[in-house]
């Protein structure tokens, strides 16, 4: 069974000059800067700097149980580093289809690693759809390179940096008890 990919669909949407109607959705159901309508909610926000350790987990913790995501500021990571890692994740997936299909998640995986395509719920009739490649960076214990891309040449090198210069910077496997 063949798995049929974004790219694909885009690719053909621009031969033919269109997008199929099942994945356009209406002008007021397009993400715009905000896709919440009206009651904004303010994601609780971590500040790495701060000193005490103590509160600094239980912020974590707190944000992570009541919203399940929080923002971090103040976190060290220089931004040139964040840079590179979106400059080689936008080439994987402008490579061409064949290469990403070398790490995709095999039919029936049930794991979360790899390179894949995941329907999202269709609302009215409209398909949300997206391509996607996860896949752990660490503790280095389990970390499964199959699913890491070779190509870009520089991908593996810019998340392995990333990966190491975060856990030189906070001790990970020590940080945060569980909350």
């Amino acid at each position: 069974m063949e798995v049929e990919r974004v790219q694909e669909i885009a690719s053909l949407s621009n031969l033919k000059g269109t997008i199929p109607s099942e994945f356009i959705r209406l002008e007021t159901e397009q993400p715009a800067s905000t896709t919440i309508q009206g009651v904004v909610l303010e994601v609780p926000v971590i500040d790495l700097s701060n000193p005490d350790h103590e509160s600094l987990v239980a912020s974590i913790c707190e944000a992570s149980k009541i919203w399940g995501i929080f923002q971090v500021i103040n976190h060290g990571i220089p931004s040139e580093l964040i840079s590179e890692l979106q400059k080689v994740g936008k080439e994987f997936f402008e490579l061409p289809q064949e290469e990403k299909e070398l790490i995709a998640k095999p039919i029936g995986y049930q794991g979360i690693e790899g390179y894949g395509t995941k329907l999202q719920k269709e609302v009215e009739g409209k398909k949300g759809w997206v391509d996607h490649l996860f896949h752990r960076v660490w503790p280095p214990s389990v970390i499964n390179y199959h699913f890491w891309p070779k190509n870009p040449p520089s991908y593996r090198f810019h998340l392995f940096h990333h990966a190491f210069s975060i856990s030189c910077m906070f001790n990970l496997e020590n940080m945060f008890p569980i909350c």
